[in-house]
């Protein structure tokens, strides 16, 4: 059996194990030959390699200063935070086998007075104020004051960039109290010093400023005993979003230096972040602000469309535009309808009780400044103010003023007005409209009252011509009568003939107030049942045995004047057996859907209508047959068309292959249930 030799530890192990700090041997590939007792309370004991033992040590700036040791072959001093531990300091010697021999020391960061210790609490100060600050301006203020704080400066101060504008504006400054000449609050990029280094985007220094012609010529350079200045620009990327200034009373070092070098990142990531964030917070908020007013505006227009009059028009305007604007106080003066000429003579406030303004007095809209009431506006004593005309599309006529009040001077803004004009153009609109309602409602009470007049008319007259129309019918009678067998038969004749053209005249009245009437029926529409009402109509007619009605199989219930269907069917099918009484007739109704409306037909089998008389058969007092060959008055066709016009339908008449004429109307097709809808 064969023994393993294990080495004894020399007399150098034993001592190291006795040191109050850590000795860590690493070979070349960074296993660990040898670890005292307190490196493995402050790395660890686990582990082949010094990674192994202490992963955490990646996340430290020891992992690059021991690479940087093992690769480079060179001694290294360097300070950090173990997370065990706290703040340590490490250095890192090279052996002559590859490998390294590393002590770390546990320091009382109090106490600690390197660069490096410096450093990292000056950035992690500044990384807390960006993380922890809402505001860019009270971050950076806290940023300039770890500036002064851990590197003894006596001003540190931070520029932000407006792209837009190519201008710095200063953010924020810590140190010194006293007033500073030379120190602008906006400088133009590429003036002074400053500008210079957001130009050319190259960092500045010097410990001698009372020399540099640069930096050292303001009175207080002297006076406070500044000697060095240091500027940097903060980029992210290639983009440059502010500059670092600091000014101090000892020359800048190296190690200060260091600490600045490693607080531009920060700064500039914060800075552009912190943009970004209020950019989005302003877009999110003028988002937010452009949809209320989207909202607000479609709300303006549909309250505005559903308001046919005008003085409530003229309150829903001036109290949205006032809301819109921002304003404290807001009038509109307007004139009501039916006023003459073009004074304004109304107004509506918003943000006063309402007649706060006192009494309109009549007033041209070019002189409007001279009213009582707008003389009051300017007795508010509202320096900012917006006044907008309201003109009407249609009549390019002005329909009244806008007027916008605040107590803030310079509260409206060029969008204010923009905004201010789209609610003008939609109020002109509403206003054209209110005033055409005005206009039409007016129209249709006077034609309701010459229609009233024109009924009374038709029945006076109808009453009254028929009254000694019948007394000459009585009086032929009482003739005839008195003279008995005595008459001659020329006599009787034109006994006849005078009874008959009485007949005439008694049907022509009747026709003129049928024509007067059609169209019109007080009842409303309802459903009819076509086939019912043709039925009905046939036995009224009492036609002879010689005519015969034929219904199609698919009549249908339609929506309408059961009256007025009944003088067209009535008119449409009197006819067809009146002009065709000497001979046997076949009168067809038949009705098909065609589109949205009904395409009901009157057919018969008789005489026809020649093509050069299908139009002028729908006139008034036109006729085919003589009156003493066929009686008639000429107006049957004339009520039938009025009523399907008036419906919003056609009429119609077109020649049969064979013989005969078919008599067209289109009727609106509107279903039961779009009826009750």
């Amino acid at each position: 059996m064969v023994t393993a030799v294990v080495p004894e530890r020399s007399d150098a192990y034993a001592i190291l194990d006795l040191l109050p700090h850590a000795v860590i041997v690493v070979a070349a590939d960074w296993r660990v030959v040898y670890a005292n007792p307190e490196a493995g309370r402050m790395i660890g004991e686990i582990g082949a390699t010094l990674w192994e033992r202490c992963p955490e040590l990646e996340q430290t700036a020891f992992a690059s200063g021991f690479r940087y040791a093992m690769s480079d072959r060179s001694e290294l001093l360097t300070e950090s935070a173990l997370p065990r531990v706290g703040w340590s300091q490490a250095r890192a010697r090279p052996l002559p086998d590859g490998g390294l021999v590393i002590s770390l020391r546990q320091a009382n960061p109090h106490l600690v007075e390197t660069g490096l210790a410096k450093q990292a609490l000056m950035v992690g100060e500044i990384g807390d104020a960006l993380t922890r600050e809402e505001s860019l301006h009270s971050a950076l203020r806290r940023c300039t004051a770890a500036l002064v704080r851990n590197l003894d400066a006596a001003v540190a101060r931070i520029w932000t960039l407006d792209s837009a504008t190519r201008t710095l504006e200063l953010c924020a400054s810590s140190g010194l109290e006293a007033a500073l000449d030379g120190f602008q609050e906006q400088v133009a990029v590429g003036e002074t010093k400053i500008g210079q280094i957001a130009d050319d985007g190259e960092p500045y220094l010097t410990n001698d400023v009372a020399t540099d012609r640069h930096v050292g010529g303001s009175e207080w350079i002297p006076r406070e005993r500044i000697v060095a200045f240091a500027g940097y620009p903060l980029r992210v990327e290639d983009r440059i979003v502010g500059v670092l200034a600091m000014y101090s009373r000892k020359p800048i070092d190296h190690d200060v230096l260091n600490a600045l070098s490693a607080s531009l990142d920060a700064l500039a990531l914060g800075i552009a972040r912190k943009t970004a964030d209020a950019a989005r917070r302003r877009a999110e908020a003028a988002l937010r602000a452009n949809a209320e007013q989207v909202e607000t505006l479609y709300e303006l227009s549909t309250r505005m469309t559903a308001e046919l009059e005008v003085a409530p028009l003229a309150q829903i305007l001036i109290d949205t535009a006032t809301r819109l604007a921002g304003a404290e106080v807001g009038a509109f003066f307007f004139q009501l309808p039916g006023t003459k000429g073009e004074a304004f003579t109304s107004y509506a406030v918003s943000g006063l009780p309402q007649g706060a303004l006192g009494r309109m007095t009549p007033v041209r809209y070019d002189d409007l400044r001279q009213a009582s009431a707008f003389k009051k506006l300017d007795e508010l004593q509202m320096p900012s103010a917006v006044e907008l005309p309201v003109t009407g599309r249609r009549s390019q006529r002005r329909s009244g003023v806008l007027v916008l009040l605040h107590r803030r001077p310079s509260a409206f803004s060029v969008e204010t007005e923009r905004l201010l004009a789209n609610v003008a153009a939609t109020a002109a609109i509403a206003l054209d409209n209110a005033r055409l309602f005005e206009e039409a409602r007016g129209l249709i009470a006077a034609l309701e009252k010459s229609n009233a007049e024109l009924d009374q008319f038709a029945y006076v007259a109808s009453h009254d011509l028929k009254a000694p129309l019948r007394g000459i019918a009585n009086l032929a009678s009482w003739i005839e009568d008195d003279l008995g067998d005595t008459v001659s038969d020329d006599t009787r004749d034109h006994l006849e003939l005078l009874k008959g053209r009485v007949l005439r005249l008694e049907n022509l009245i009747a026709g003129i107030l049928s024509y007067s009437r059609a169209g019109r029926d007080p009842d409303g529409p309802r459903d009819v049942d076509l086939r019912q009402l043709a039925s009905e109509v046939w036995e009224l007619l009492a036609p002879p045995d010689s005519a015969k009605l034929v219904l199609g199989e698919e009549l249908p219930t339609i929506r309408g004047s059961r009256v007025q269907l009944q003088q067209v069917l009535m008119n449409l099918i009197g006819n067809a057996v009146k002009y065709n009484a000497a001979r046997g007739v076949t009168v067809e109704l038949t009705a098909a859907r065609s589109g949205d409306h009904w395409d009901v037909v009157v057919a018969d089998d008789g005489v026809g209508v020649p093509k050069e008389f299908h139009e002028r058969i729908w006139g008034l007092f036109q006729t085919l047959e003589r009156r003493d060959k066929v009686e008639s008055t000429g107006i049957g066709l004339s009520v039938v068309r009025k009523i399907v016009e008036a419906n919003h339908g056609k009429t119609w008449v077109e020649n049969r292959a064979r013989s005969g004429a078919a008599f067209h109307f289109t009727w609106p097709a509107v279903t039961q249930e779009e009826s009750h809808g």
